[in-house]
């Protein structure tokens, strides 16, 4: 290790106790105590490298008997920690920063390159080998079916225009702000306290719950929309909440979880785990937590019912109309996501979810009458935070509505790495997959539904179509009748499996009905032909095509 000098130690201590001054650093006494740490190992001299039972034991207060084996602690601390450095310095203006190499602990002082400069360093080093990010030309993709899908997807996909239907507006509403001026706002998220079971009598009980945290901490965190922090910290904001831990039993087999209101200390949400199903049982508990339709946003749903205030508020609103459109909704919607985009122009879950819209809206609008499109809010997204598994998938999103289906995939499976407990993803990538003929969609949009009940309506709808193409008729039938019950608004994809569900199993009388309702929402009588009534819904060509085959089929008149 190279012997620093005393200027060099100077400005190693300068910046430490410059970013243990800062908001971000103050609000995590487990995240300051490790970069001092890490910087007084630094000045130390000592030669001697990092090693994670080192960074445990020394530096996180974990006791001798830490087993680096089974417990990745350190690593996920000082993954935080990185990722909070590389915040701080994306916000920040000076000329040098610490930064913790990936797969080392070991902290370095170097040059703060410009925010541009990182950001556009960022997103390359995300990419796929080999991959731009910008849409190949005509003659850098294969020619076969799999790139070739998506062009159906510039018009939309059943499901997907399904989703759309009602953005037809957004398109020309959206504008990418300049990031000077206010760009210093941030979007208030909820936070998440997580505290580990008091009273353990063994260590490895404690090694277990440890353990525990950790993973939850981590998981957690992936998710945009969240504040996460240690148990000791004390978070400012109006939303706060802690999510207890305790045990069932000691030894540790079993733990109860609760989801605390911090202000209220009202019960949000409960449940167990068995730690010999660890993984399965905390991964299932985040999914509820954490995910856009979860406990956490419902619970602040009810505290900003219509509320259409820029910035998180109107983002709830934002995902409430996207699951169940309600188009009452929309203009609010619509106008303030629109004062959202100019209050916050750096925050990535906004700018991702904006790079969404924009694109659905698209979709429905031929004259791309748009100065900018959906696809440069993503790469901006992606730009402030190439770790952000949101920005990652709005950037695959506009990949495969360009009809680039290889790209798609490819940012759409890392954007799944990055968060692998995000249904909306996982979901949607699945819903693109197919409309570009990739049957291992299935897979993903199957995985949405089975880890997330709350999934988006779209992703019901998608896995009923599929269990219908492959002759379960019965079980697609149950499954849009179960998801039609859980939305309020229009769902038309469940409706369209429902009605041809029920003609297949000879309920022609009950698919009758339904598609009496389907068709005089659609300005038809009953007895229209199926093709006028899905153009109104559908604006895939091909799609509708293959549905009417589909309509001829079931005879319903």
């Amino acid at each position: 290790m190279k012997i620093l000098t005393e200027a060099e130690k100077l400005q190693y201590c300068l910046e430490r106790d410059r970013l243990l001054c800062s908001t971000e650093f103050a609000r995590s006494p487990t995240m300051s105590k490790l970069l001092r740490f890490l910087v007084d190992h630094k000045l130390s001299d000592d030669g001697k490298p990092l090693t994670a039972y080192t960074v445990a034991v020394d530096g996180l207060g974990r006791d001798d008997s830490f087993d680096t084996q089974i417990d990745s602690y350190p690593r996920v601390q000082v993954g935080r920690l990185r990722r909070m450095l590389d915040h701080f310095y994306l916000r920040e203006k000076s000329e040098d920063r610490l930064f913790i190499p990936y797969q080392h602990y070991e902290i370095i002082l170097g040059k703060n390159d410009s925010a541009e400069d990182r950001a556009s360093a960022s997103v390359v080093s995300i990419l796929p080998e080999g991959q731009s990010s910008e849409a190949p030309g005509e003659t850098d993709k294969p020619a076969n079916e799999y790139s070739r899908g998506a062009k159906s997807i510039a018009r939309g996909y059943l499901l997907a225009a399904v989703g759309a239907l009602t953005l037809l507006a957004i398109a020309a509403l959206f504008y990418l702000p300049d990031s000077d001026g206010e760009s210093a706002a941030t979007i208030t998220y909820p936070s998440v306290i997580v505290k580990t079971a008091e009273g353990m009598t063994s260590a490895s009980s404690r090694s277990r719950m440890e353990m525990t945290q950790s993973y939850l901490i981590g998981a957690l965190e992936k998710f945009d929309q969240l504040r996460v922090f240690d148990e000791d910290a004390a978070p400012t904001g109006q939303s706060q909440y802690l999510l207890e831990t305790s045990l069932l039993d000691d030894p540790a087999d079993r733990i109860n979880l609760r989801l605390v209101a911090a202000d209220s200390r009202e019960v949000i949400w409960s449940g167990q785990a068995e730690m010999t199903a660890r993984e399965a049982d905390l991964d299932k508990a985040v999914v509820e937590i954490a995910g856009s339709y979860g406990e956490i946003a419902q619970h602040e749903l009810s505290r900003y019912r219509r509320d259409f205030t820029p910035g998180y508020p109107c983002l709830l609103q934002f995902h409430q109309y996207m699951r169940h459109r309600d188009t009452q909704n929309l203009e609010p919607v619509l106008a303030c996501m629109d004062r959202s985009a100019r209050k916050f122009p750096n925050d990535v879950y906004l700018m991702s979810m904006l790079a969404i819209a924009k694109n659905l809206g698209e979709t429905q609008n031929a004259e791309k009458t748009t100065v900018v499109p959906g696809k440069e809010f993503a790469l901006r997204a992606a730009k402030l935070d190439a770790t952000s598994a949101s920005a990652v998938f709005a950037v695959a999103q506009s990949a495969f509505f360009e009809g680039d289906c290889r790209r798609g995939v490819s940012w759409g499976e890392r954007a799944v790495s990055l968060n692998p407990l995000n249904s909306r993803i996982m979901g949607y990538l699945g819903i693109y997959m197919l409309a570009c003929k990739i049957p291992e969609g299935e897979v993903y949009v199957s995985r949405a539904l089975d880890m997330d009940a709350n999934v988006d309506v779209d992703v019901a709808a998608t896995v009923a179509l599929q269990k219908l193409r492959r002759g379960d008729v019965k079980a697609a039938q149950e499954l849009s009748s179960k998801y039609m019950d859980f939305v309020p608004g229009t769902a038309v994809g469940l409706e369209i499996s429902y009605i041809l569900a029920s003609a297949g199993l000879d309920e022609k009388e009950e698919a009758r009905r339904a598609w009496r309702v389907l068709a005089e929402r659609s300005g038809f009588e009953e007895n229209a032909a199926p093709r006028k009534v899905l153009t109104k819904f559908i604006s895939n060509p091909a799609l509708v095509s293959e549905l009417e085959t589909d309509f001829d089929k079931a005879d319903l008149y």
